[in-house]
């Protein structure tokens, strides 16, 4: 939902702020109507994004009993009381409040989680022995050490994975009794710390990668990772080819 509201939102702003009066409303909804179609979608995914919004508290000054008559009167035809310019002007200050929301809320999530992840990478320190710290950021320890030569960039390397959220624990994605090994060529897409962590590995070996989100998927997230997720990373390196 986080995704659909980055993408929803604005436009919805712009369509509900078309107008800013009037003075008729529907009766409240007992419970959500069925969607028939794909454009009953739409219009449900525009309305919903703009309501969690509003209460979410993006636009604390703004009154939405206003923005759902104002959305009414415009839709049945009303004569509205703003000029084409005094509209543009308002949807653009109330899309410019938005984006300011969001910049602080992306704030306070990056220093809460740059301050989770100090204390995680701390206390790993302090309670694990076998754990190492790689210049570019992310920590990891040998669970088996393999005998085979050593993976370098830009080769075809053949491996199973599991990984985990970090600072829950929670399992995440793998590969074991999920689908065969994966084959993918290191640095073709790859996450920062990945590029880096294969290096590290002899084939034949696995090893357990603990990843601050700057060097997993970053501020942005990928598909439905979240941005400023870190990431725990186990990795059975099979095999490496030089294509």
């Amino acid at each position: 939902m986080k995704q659909m509201r980055k993408i929803f939102l604005p436009a919805a702003v712009a369509l509900l702020l078309a107008s800013c009066a009037g003075n008729s409303t529907s009766a409240p909804l007992k419970e959500a109507p069925v969607l028939k179609n794909a454009a009953d979608t739409l219009s449900w995914a525009y309305g919903q994004n703009l309501a969690e919004a509003l209460r979410q508290g993006f636009f604390a000054e703004l009154d939405a009993d206003l923005i759902l008559q104002s959305a009414r009167y415009a839709l049945d035809g009303g004569e509205q009381p703003l000029s084409p310019d005094e509209k543009k002007a308002a949807v653009d200050f109330v899309i410019s409040m938005y984006n300011a929301s969001i910049q602080r809320m992306m704030q306070s999530q990056q220093s809460q989680v740059d301050s989770l992840q100090a204390a995680y990478f701390a206390n790993l320190e302090k309670t694990n022995p076998n754990v190492h710290r790689d210049p570019t950021g992310f920590y990891y320890e040998v669970l088996r050490e393999g005998t085979g030569p050593k993976a370098t960039y830009a080769q075809r390397v053949e491996f199973d994975y599991r990984s985990f959220l970090m600072l829950t624990g929670e399992p995440y994605d793998q590969t074991y009794g999920k689908r065969e090994p994966i084959m993918h060529v290191i640095g073709e897409p790859m996450f920062p710390g990945l590029i880096k962590a294969f290096q590290h590995m002899n084939t034949g070996s696995i090893y357990r990668f603990y990843f601050p989100y700057q060097l997993a998927f970053g501020t942005g997230g990928s598909g439905d990772i979240p941005g400023y997720t870190p990431f725990i990373y186990e990795i059975e390196l099979h095999g490496h080819y030089n294509d």
